[in-house]
Order: structure tokens, then C-alpha cells, then sequence
């Protein structure tokens, strides 16, 4: 639904500024006096912070899903951890050894151009992190390491295809997300914990 309401805005303000743009081009005195022009100036104004809005709405919408599709994810390995009589870390633990070393992190973003990462929380020991992001949708994405407000490292943009990251990080927590612009607002981003 929220996606039906973004297109249809989308595609109202591109035909607006369509249209404005061809009258402008035919008549000299175009918009023809003050009032005309400060409608059409509050029109588009109003067009576009309804587009902005939807696409921040559809986009933590988004977000929520994917948060609660991790949180049904964390519930079935602590289900299958249980019946294995193993506790849900060692089942994680084991997991990150069979996926790689030990400092290789693995994300993934959504096929369909979702902003989102499969997970918003990973874990590494300290020492060289290496984080492979795939991101198998035409949109570009990247994935950069921050620490108290500072970017320590950052990966090249990637569509349909793979990067990579590496930092030398000390124990401590991190903040990994996507830095190209409103992505990071949109959802990409979580938590890296160093121990």
C-alpha cells in the first residue's frame, strides 16, 4: 500500500513539473501573476514533502519487517539450540566458524532494493574484521565502520555484485551502515560488537 501511495505521488509531481515546464516554454507572461505563481510554488512544495514522506514511511516499514523476520530467525535457532541441548551462542558460534575465519563477517541486502541489511547486529573478535557485504540488487549499496561519530573504514559502492571491508578493530562496539546518502536514514545501519 505505502509503495502504491510513493508511486502515485511520484508520478503526480513528475507530471506536474511535466506540464508547468511545457506551458512555461509557450507563454511569455506564464504563470500571468503573483497569486498563480505562489499556488503552483505551494503545489510543488506540498508534492514533495508528500513523496519524502512516503518514501521515510515505506522505508521504515521496511525496516520493521525485516526486524521482525531477524527476530523469528533468533527465535527458531533458540528453538533448535534447545532441542540440541546446546545454548543459542554456541549454535551462533558455530555457525560464524562453518560461514569463515573467525574475523570475516558476512551481510547481505534484500534483492529488491530494500534498504536493509539481512541483520543490523554482528559479532567479531578483536583484530583484522573484514565484513563481505553481497548486495544482489541493482541499487548501490556499500558498508562503512564507524566509531563515536567517525568513519574508520569504508568499502567501494557495489550493485549486482560484492565488497568487502576491513578494519583493525579494537574491543568495543561499532556502528556499521550504508553511507550512500539516505540509506543510513532509511534503515541501513546496526550494531558491531568487538570483543
Amino acid at each position: 500500500m505505502e509503495e502504491t501511495v510513493f508511486l502515485v505521488i511520484g508520478i503526480t509531481l513528475v507530471v506536474i513539473a511535466v506540464v508547468v515546464s511545457v506551458i512555461g516554454l509557450r507563454y511569455e507572461r506564464f504563470p500571468g501573476s503573483r497569486p498563480t505563481l505562489v499556488a503552483g510554488a505551494a503545489l510543488l512544495v506540498v508534492m514533495v514533502a508528500a513523496t519524502t514522506t512516503s518514501a521515510v514511511i515505506n522505508a521504515r516499514e521496511e525496516q520493521r519487517k525485516h526486524n521482525e523476520e531477524a527476530a523469528a530467525e533468533e527465535q527458531e535457532t533458540a528453538t533448535k539450540a534447545t532441542e540440541a541441548g546446546e545454548s543459542p551462542k554456541e549454535l551462533e558460534q558455530q555457525g560464524a566458524e562453518e560461514a569463515g575465519a573467525a574475523g570475516d563477517l558476512q551481510l547481505t541486502t534484500p534483492e529488491d532494493g530494500t534498504l536493509a541489511f539481512d541483520t543490523d547486529v554482528l559479532d567479531a573478535s578483536a583484530g583484522e574484521v573484514t565484513i563481505n557485504l553481497d548486495n544482489p540488487a541493482a541499487v548501490e549499496h556499500d558498508v562503512a565502520i564507524e566509531a563515536d561519530g567517525e568513519e574508520i573504514a569504508k568499502s567501494d559502492l557495489v550493485s549486482e555484485g560484492s565488497t568487502s571491508v576491513t578494519a583493525e578493530l579494537e574491543p568495543g562496539e561499532y556502528v556499521f551502515y550504508c553511507s550512500v546518502p539516505g540509506h543510513r536514514e532509511g534503515g541501513m545501519e546496526g550494531t558491531l560488537t568487538v570483543e
